[in-house]
């Protein structure tokens, strides 16, 4: 048995995709809001007993190993090791060419996190440090942090490894000094290891922690990598996004110590933005698992900006975004070190982020709202550029009747003022955007496609309909259908519009998605809507009969054919005749 095979028969991929988006049961399947694209009603679709996934909405699908290299971006060679692993399968047949790009750079990256550990454990400066930040012990282990020493130490110990010097140097742990020597990168600071997705080890940051040389910077951080894209990595993502996934929300933090101290006081839905400001990557990452953001930056005027930027972007991924107040603490971490229980309070008692900006901007609500015109001008704009982004219309009304109230101006004078700046919006982003490609599994699609692709559906759930289809529908369901609902596989171009895989388990794939739509649907409830659909699709069927006789009787009419023009007139008034027939018995 090949390696792939072995790890898919070994793997539960419906308990691999849990850890990655939320199932619900439906029947011997799972359903699920697709990762790949924007929905709200579930059309991704798991078969634990056949081992594979299906979005009918935008056609993706496959196996875990399809999933994995589509939602972490990887390769095969990056998905099979993490895979097997996973699976406890030992790998054999592997080419090592596959595996250099990205293998070498994470053991290399794994050797380096395990150096500054030992590291750590020397110093004593380091860990005193540590411990006067408040992290306890197990939170330092579980999430790897060390001491990098600096000068050439972790270069000459990776040397000593095995790594090339070239690689080093690409991963970003070395580089070469003025004088043509390498040296580390980092030197002298607490080391923050970074985890991918997936759990694995491929950047880091390190922390200043002494009196030093003003000119340092607080933080430094590798640079991108093959295996490093900042504005795609969280921190703290990797370990909180099971309960991520769970309660639907994530907290959203600064600073790798923001980070630890939340977590290590019981949050453990928080992920941080370190290293970078919030993207749009980070969001759509976070959109798969959670609805709910509660946003905590620091409690300063930087704060606030960024959490001003943040909401920028937020609008067009619908989440409920709050925000934390920290009261008399300038960060979660100082937060947690003096009253552990404080931040799950405050998290608890978050309110909407759009309130915090609206109190930001006018304090005394409508009392003191005819201040500085220019001044709240720009406010306001400021704001409805806000609202204009996002997405709920339900919250546009609702952000738009609140900052009426607060800023003392009308809501029809804001209404006028949102729509300029939605098309000023909507321009720009023309501008700076190509054209959402086109959906191949939701096009040309007709009325009569639709029907009968839900008829095909309700005869696989039940045998009964596949029965009555066979006998009684044969002259309305076109034949593409016919051929699926006897099993047949034949690749014709008409059938690509029911088959939403190219491949030998196109049939599958429905029974699949069959199987999960009907599962707890009642019997007289779901015979009802079987006798309707097929009413609906005579009627389709007749309607296309009766157009194709229209254009033969204007044809017959430029022609002069009398025989001909009295047929053709006969069967459309029959045909118009039973349709009506149809449409009233409805």
């Amino acid at each position: 048995m090949k390696e792939t095979e072995l790890i898919k028969q070994k793997l539960d991929i419906a308990e691999f995709l849990r850890s990655y988006i939320t199932l619900f049961p439906a029947g011997r399947n799972f359903k699920a809001l697709c990762p790949f694209h924007p929905e709200k009603t579930p059309s991704f679709v798991v078969s634990p007993e056949k081992g594979i996934w299906h979005c009918f909405g935008c056609g993706e699908g496959g196996d875990a190993f399809k999933f994995l290299m589509r939602y972490e971006n990887i390769e095969f060679p990056e998905a099979l090791r993490f895979l097997a692993e996973r699976a406890g399968v030992q790998l054999q047949n592997v080419n090592p060419a596959e595996q250099r790009e990205f293998g070498v750079l994470y053991d290399m990256h794994v050797e380096a996190a395990n150096f500054f550990r030992s590291e750590l454990k020397k110093n004593q400066q380091s860990e005193e440090y540590l411990n006067s930040r408040k992290l306890l012990p197990s939170t330092v282990d579980e999430f790897s942090i060390g001491f990098a020493p600096g000068g050439d130490s972790l270069t000459l110990h990776l040397i000593k490894k095995g790594f090339d010097m070239h690689d080093i140097s690409r991963a970003g742990l070395s580089q070469k000094s003025a004088q043509g020597l390498y040296r580390d990168k980092f030197e002298r600071r607490i080391i923050f290891p970074i985890f991918n997705s997936t759990g694995k080890i491929c950047a880091f940051a390190g922390r200043i922690f002494l009196e030093g040389d003003p000119s340092s910077a607080k933080y430094l951080n590798s640079p991108e990598t093959p295996i490093y894209n900042k504005s795609k990595i969280l921190y703290g993502f990797s370990h909180s996004k099971r309960e991520i996934a769970e309660t639907h929300s994530v907290f959203i933090v600064e600073g790798y110590m923001d980070f630890l101290m939340s977590w290590q006081s019981g949050v453990k839905n928080a992920v941080a933005v370190a290293g970078t400001a919030l993207t749009r990557d980070h969001l759509q990452k976070l959109r798969r698992f959670a609805d709910t953001v509660v946003m905590s930056f620091d409690n300063d005027e930087a704060g606030f900006r960024a959490l001003e930027r943040g909401m920028d972007i937020f609008g067009p991924f619908d989440f409920h975004v709050k925000a934390v107040d920290l009261d008399k603490y300038k960060d979660p971490a100082e937060a947690c070190e003096e009253n552990p229980e404080f931040l799950k309070k405050s998290i608890a008692a978050a309110a909407p982020a759009f309130q915090t900006l609206i109190k930001k901007f006018f304090p005394g609500g409508g009392n003191n709202a005819d201040g500085d015109l220019p001044s709240k001008k720009r406010a306001l704009r400021r704001l409805l550029e806000k609202i204009a982004r996002m997405k709920s219309s339900i919250e546009r009304e609702r952000w738009l009747r609140e900052l009426a109230d607060k800023s003392d101006v009308r809501e029809t004078t804001l209404t006028e003022e949102l729509a300029e700046i939605g098309n000023e919006i909507g321009d720009r982003e023309r501008e700076n955007n190509e054209p959402a490609r086109e959906n191949p599994a939701q096009t040309k699609k007709t009325r009569v496609d639709l029907i009968s692709e839900r008829l095909l559906l309700m005869a696989f759930a039940k045998p009964e309909f596949s029965s009555i289809l066979k006998t009684s529908c044969r002259d309305i369901l076109p034949p593409a259908y016919f051929k699926a609902l006897d099993g047949e596989n034949a690749g014709q171009e008409n059938n690509s519009q029911i088959y939403p895989n190219n491949e030998v388990e196109r049939v599958e794939l429905l029974k699949m998605k069959a199987s999960s739509e009907f599962s707890d649907v009642p019997e007289d409830k779901l015979k009802k809507e079987f006798d309707e659909l097929v009413r609906y699709l005579s009627i389709e069927r007749l309607k296309d009969r009766r157009e194709i006789l229209r254009k033969d009787i204007q044809k017959s009419e430029s022609a002069e054919d009398g025989d001909k023009l009295k047929k053709e007139a006969a069967e459309f008034h029959s045909v118009s005749k039973r349709i009506n027939e149809l449409q009233k018995n409805g």
